[in-house]
């Protein structure tokens, strides 16, 4: 008995979960409408259980019904957030409860300001990046993701498996929903400070991919506060709401598992409804903006390859194209003939401040846009909720019969929810007082997948030849099959797309900010497979170029030699030689020593070359060749023993570990083939020689201009 009620005591009682959180239900609440069919007494008895929090205007697509209900139970789940294994199991609950405190704070700041009719409402720097992270919270806590992390089969399935899996055993989670909770307390403990130092914590601390799709959400779009221009006009409130964004997603047939997986998406709109006639949309920095951002000669480019990573680059644009939005003003710049001059508040320390946040009005036509947005994935959770009964009946016909045609495609297809979901609508349309027909058209294969089906086929007539070529050979050498072959170019795809939302977010931090962000990322990257990292090495090598994955560069000269080198620098040699090349070939005077000048652009260019030469790559004593490691640690010692350094014809050119490292690389390539004869065969080890001393450890300072291809064999 005693260890019964021991147990007992141990477990604690379960609790209802938000996804979205109370003080956004509240500004959806409605009058208290008793069911149908009670008595005076159960009518009054029913208004004073639900009084405390009220009640909402509910379609509950699960049983088809207009319903209202509590707000202390809808939208969310049961013990959501608990973690069994915790000594706090409700410890992300609590810190979800301090996070919405304080977003409560200040949404119910810009409500005011909103509801009193002002224009506009100033944030500090302080509240405006809590502001960012609570929307981003909203959408990594919604209950899709609690189902992407603890799925009902037990097994992990996202695109991004065998990357979850790898982190979960390195870094020692049992389940996919431990990284999920994790990740969790890394985004909300994270302090956003002006300096961003909360960029490197939060990549330290959680799951490589969520790590930068939270640092993209955060930096790859600005904030613009939306109203409905018309009173009577509102905008819903989904299950999925925080979760939905507008823009392009593309799928392509994976052979290994037999399934449509996606091939590429663009986030151009998020959304966060805050109250029935208040929005917040997150827009993409890929868009265009004003003038004054120059955005047509940083971005233009990143726009159109982002486009060209889809099915059909041409209809890969924004139906929101044309939102009258704007980025905030700020307190320390002010506009002035189409320029950014500073002001006096230029000079006070970043945390100090603030940003002017515009209330725009937005048309019917673009709430429409929006609502339809909503409505076309809403169908994944069974719960919308709205304020308005004639406002909700006319945005869900509006939805049947005007929607845009790029947002749905119904098949008929056995089971095609979308398509039961179109009737389910219309059914909800009678309960609130219409009536309207579905004019969605049904076709026997959605257009996306005919376009999926023409790529594919495309993709796999040209890589899989029935005899291998160098391209298929180097791609099995780093791991690869022809089976997994589709899928490494569509991942390759997705990390050239990480590449691109980063270079975005960067735009307007500082060089030094942009490199340490740009190191990160570097380090991110070089975790992945190898045969991706090859694959996305040619793909941005190639940007603006030709876009022929089988186009050689360094990154098959390191495939070719792949045996001989540690797994764990594989990788980051492949990476260094690749980005080596392509600065050498966008820079082609750099390293031509007889050819700098000695005023401030001299000294910069020579600063240049040092880090490129030196610490860049690094040291050869760890160029991943054990062979040659071993022979450079002995040349090393040897140099140090007879004093190389101080034989230097520029001594104050160089520091002593920078003259070693020269003559050491100078000896290594006296010896490279000798020590490596037989590992490879003679062009593969010509090719990989020319490689390690032009373009990674060159043992002079300075280049020939015909050092840029160590592809060219003998």
């Amino acid at each position: 008995m005693s260890s019964t009620l021991s147990a007992r005591a141990e477990s604690p009682r379960p609790q209802y979960h938000h996804f979205i959180s109370r003080f956004i239900l509240r500004n959806y609440a409605g009058p208290m409408q008793p069911p149908p069919g009670l008595n005076k007494k159960k009518q009054k008895r029913w208004v004073q259980t639900h009084s405390k929090d009220g009640v909402l205007n509910v379609i509950d697509l699960e049983n088809v019904k207009v319903i209202q209900s509590p707000l202390s139970s809808t939208l969310g789940l049961l013990d959501m957030y608990r973690d069994v294994k915790s000594s706090d199991q409700y410890d992300v609950e609590k810190k979800l409860s301090v996070l919405e405190g304080q977003a409560g704070i200040i949404i119910s700041e810009i409500k005011k300001a909103f509801d009193s009719g002002l224009p506009d409402v100033w944030l500090p720097r302080a509240k405006r990046d809590i502001l960012r992270k609570f929307l981003f919270i909203m959408k990594y806590r919604s209950q899709g993701f609690h189902q992407r992390f603890n799925p009902e089969t037990g097994d992990y399935i996202a695109d991004d498996k065998e990357e979850m899996l790898t982190y979960m055993k390195v870094k020692g989670f049992a389940k996919p929903i431990d990284v999920w909770l994790n990740n969790l307390r890394t985004f909300i403990d994270v302090k956003m400070d002006a300096e961003q130092q909360w960029i490197e914590t939060v990549v330290d601390n959680a799951y490589p991919g969520d790590a930068m799709w939270f640092f993209a959400h955060i930096q790859a779009a600005y904030l613009a506060f939306c109203q409905t221009s018309n009173l009577n006009d509102e905008f819903l409130l989904t299950g999925n709401a925080y979760a939905i964004f507008e823009g392009p997603h593309s799928k392509v047939f994976d052979s290994t598992t037999q399934e449509m997986v996606t091939r590429a998406y663009t986030e151009y709109h998020c959304f966060a409804p805050i109250s029935p006639r208040l929005m917040i949309v997150l827009r993409s920095n890929l868009l265009p903006q004003e003038k004054i951002y120059d955005h047509e000669d940083s971005c233009k480019e990143l726009l159109q390859y982002t486009k060209s990573l889809h099915n059909d680059p041409a209809s890969a644009d924004s139906i929101l194209l044309d939102l009258p939005v704007e980025k905030c003003r700020n307190s320390y710049s002010i506009i002035q003939n189409g320029t950014v001059v500073p002001t006096a508040d230029s000079s006070l320390p970043p945390s100090q401040h603030k940003f002017l946040f515009r209330f725009f009005p937005v048309e019917a036509k673009h709430v429409k846009m929006i609502n339809d947005i909503m409505l076309n994935e809403a169908f994944r959770l069974p719960t919308i909720v709205f304020k308005s009964k004639l406002a909700a009946r006319l945005t869900i016909e509006g939805y049947l019969t005007e929607a845009d045609p790029k947002l749905m495609a119904v098949t008929d297809f056995p089971g095609d929810k979308r398509r039961k979901y179109l009737a389910d609508l219309e059914s909800i349309v009678r309960q609130l007082g219409g009536s309207v027909k579905n004019k969605h058209s049904v076709r026997l294969v959605p257009e996306d997948e005919e376009g999926d089906f023409r790529a594919w086929g495309e993709s796999f007539r040209k890589v899989m030849p029935a005899v291998d070529t160098p391209f298929t050979a180097l791609h099995k050498r780093l791991g690869g099959s022809p089976e997994s072959l589709p899928k490494d170019m569509d991942q390759a795809k997705k990390m050239m797309n990480l590449v691109i939302k980063v270079d975005v977010c960067i735009q307007r931090l500082s060089a030094n900010e942009k490199d340490q962000v740009r190191l990160n990322r570097q380090e991110l990257l070089i975790t992945l497979p190898p045969r991706r990292v090859w694959l996305f090495l040619k793909q941005i090598r190639n940007m603006g170029r030709s876009h022929n994955p089988e186009m050689d560069g360094p990154e098959d000269v390191i495939a070719a030699a792949a045996q001989l080198f540690k797994p764990s620098t594989l990788t980051r040699i492949m990476y260094h030689a690749s980005r080596t090349q392509d600065i050498l070939f966008r820079n082609p005077d750099m390293g031509l020593v007889n050819e700098l000048t000695l005023d401030d652009e001299g000294h910069r260019r020579l600063s240049q070359e040092m880090h490129l030469v030196f610490q860049r790559i690094g040291s050869i004593r760890d160029c991943g060749i054990e062979k040659i490691e071993e022979l450079s640690k002995l040349l090393y010692d040897q140099a140090k023993q007879v004093n190389v350094h101080k034989q230097s014809k520029l001594p104050g050119l160089f520091t002593e570990d920078q003259l070693l490292e020269l003559a050491v690389r100078n000896g290594v390539r006296e010896l490279f083939a000798k020590v490596l004869f037989g590992d490879l065969d003679d062009e593969a080890l010509h090719n990989l020689k020319k490689l390690m001393f032009e373009i990674l450890y060159p043992p002079v300072f300075g280049r020939s201009k015909q050092a840029r291809n160590p592809m060219r064999a003998r």
